[in-house]
């Protein structure tokens, strides 16, 4: 059984949503981690600026005096392109202009100074190497969850999440490859179904002879071929990895300009998929709330990332809790209950016919989501209202209301997670005459809840609005002429009558694009406090004839 202590409780409380919805992906298979210089400097190693700063002063390289002649403003790709030319103009003194462009020249230039970068990177290096996995501030609990996924990746050179996967193999292990497989082009197929390491960057093991040359991206030429390749699809792999799955980003400060705009491409490609970024907050962190919010801000809005503010003990704690290995369900629920945490968070979308709802939903599949229906909807549906015979009706009527009792069984026994359904049990009362909606809310109730041994889920309801003009023209492209747009008004303004009170926020989607509004619901799914609607409460209302909306 696991054992929570302080520090899991001040996470579910500050983070309860960004671990839920991890829990589910991971246990989807749609969860990857992305590690940065973070990870590696808990194991010795330079960050980038200590590694140009300590190359520099290399006695082969002698280039401190060089560097302290250009800006401090001068970015760090920039000042190793320097450090590059000035090695080779070093090298290349006393030649002939035949040699020094010679084949033999350059590859040899290139092995000295791989091999003066390899000196700096592991200069520092722990001897022993299984201690300090072991007292590594986090490395050690993410491993389990590297194992679990297809693919992690570090824009670290070295190999030591490699290494930590092979010091930490389970004894007696059946398996009898490493355990692992290390790639530089994820373009290609992988021979594992889990455990792949990437390295965009490229990677550097401290064995030179086993360095893949033809990437390593350090410097401002290495920079600007990489940018020049991802014009040519060369990243169109990474793109889909963060497109088809949630990412936590740990160690990484956001100051790699291809990794930005990675993910503002793979936002626009997928606008509803938000991947999650912990800002180390250590006892150092000069952020006030205020500057916390505007990183948070911005980081959602431009990036689609969710930013986690933690320390070290923190970064620990959440791999833990994210780990259903390591936390079951049945645990982690328990707990939230006693301690009055929401581990579930449902929402319900819902808004008049042409809105844009159900395209708004297909945003975001990276959610559990339940569809308006659940089974194949019938032939009968397609039909005007208006036209239906009483005995049509009424099958319409049943039929719609086990969908509705499917949909809310599958809330119910959703467990943890972040759950978006499609239209909530209240719609059919805005395509219901008011002399008869109280029969319909007791239909509902009595299909919904059988007996009255369970309630209606409640849950946080997003009313989508509209012009109407502009609905009804949309609807001309799907065949369905008979909604006018006085009719969608009359729709609209019953749904704004309907969904009133507590936990309801309505999103004007007029003059916005599908991706603009996906963003507003989730900033409202991610960002907005959760005070879920009582379904259960305003059904009620309606089968007790206390509630009554023209339609």
């Amino acid at each position: 059984m696991f054992e929570f202590k302080d520090i899991h409780e001040k996470l579910l409380r500050d983070y309860a949503r960004p671990i839920v919805h991890m829990r589910s992906q991971l246990k989807m298979g749609r969860f990857g981690l992305v590690f940065g210089s973070g990870l590696s400097k808990a194991f010795g190693l330079p960050v980038w600026s200590e590694l140009v700063e300590h190359i520099a002063g290399d006695p082969e390289v002698d280039g401190v005096e060089l560097l302290e002649k250009f800006s401090e403003t001068k970015s760090l790709p920039y000042k190793t392109e320097l450090l590059i030319q000035h090695f080779k103009r070093k090298r290349a003194a006393g030649l002939s202009p035949e040699q020094a462009s010679s084949k033999a020249f350059e590859y040899s230039t290139l092995e000295a100074w791989l091999r003066i970068f390899a000196k700096h990177l592991y200069a520092n290096a722990p001897q022993d190497f299984e201690s300090i996995v072991v007292n590594h501030p986090y490395c050690k609990t993410y491993l389990p969850i590297v194992r679990q996924t297809l693919m992690t990746v570090t824009y670290n050179f070295d190999n030591y999440i490699e290494r930590a996967l092979a010091e930490t193999r389970s004894q007696g292990s059946e398996e009898r490859s490493r355990g692992y497989e290390t790639v530089t082009n994820p373009w290609t197929q992988f021979q594992r179904n889990d455990s792949v390491i990437y390295h965009p960057n490229g990677f550097f093991p401290p064995e030179l002879m086993e360095v893949p040359v033809d990437k390593f991206v350090f410097s401002e030429a290495s920079y600007a071929e990489q940018f020049a390749r991802a014009f040519a699809g060369d990243h169109s792999s990474l793109i889909n990895h963060f497109c088809k799955n949630t990412c936590l980003l740990i160690g990484l400060s956001l100051e790699d300009e291809m990794l930005r705009n990675l993910l503002i491409l793979s936002s626009r490609a997928s606008p509803g998929n938000y991947h999650y970024h912990v800002h180390f907050a250590g006892s150092e962190d000069p952020l006030e709330e205020a500057g916390r919010e505007a990183m948070r801000r911005t980081n959602f809005n431009v990036y689609n990332l969710i930013t986690l503010f933690l320390n070290e003990q923190e970064i620990t704690a959440l791999g833990e809790l994210i780990n259903k290995q390591n936390v079951p369900e049945s645990e982690l629920s328990d707990y939230g209950l006693m301690k009055r945490i929401d581990l579930a968070y449902h929402f319900y979308l819902t808004g008049p016919m042409g809105v844009g709802k159900s395209t708004t939903v297909n945003n975001f599949r990276n959610l559990t989501v339940f569809d308006e229906w659940v089974e194949e909807r019938p032939e009968i549906l397609a039909k005007p209202p208006a036209k239906l015979t009483t005995e049509e009706e009424e099958e319409v009527d049943a039929w719609v209301a086990i969908q509705f009792r499917e949909k809310n069984d599958n809330l119910r026994h959703g467990g943890t997670g972040i759950f978006i359904a499609d239209r909530p049990p209240l719609d059919p009362l805005a395509f219901t005459k008011s002399n008869k909606q109280s029969a319909k809310a007791l239909r509902l109730l009595e299909t919904i809840c059988p007996g009255q041994a369970w309630r209606t889920q409640e849950g946080k309801v997003i009313l989508l609005t509209g012009d109407p003009e502009e609905l009804a023209v949309r609807l001309l492209l799907t065949g369905r002429s008979e909604h006018t747009a006085d009719s969608l008004k009359r729709m609209q303004e019953a749904m704004n009558e309907i969904y009133t009170g507590t936990g309801v926020t309505t999103v004007d989607t007029h003059g916005l694009t599908i991706p603009e509004v996906t963003k507003r619901v989730a900033e409202i799914i991610h960002l907005q406090e959760y005070r879920p609607h009582d379904i259960h409460g305003r059904l009620e209302a309606f089968k007790n004839g206390e509630v009554k909306v023209e339609t």
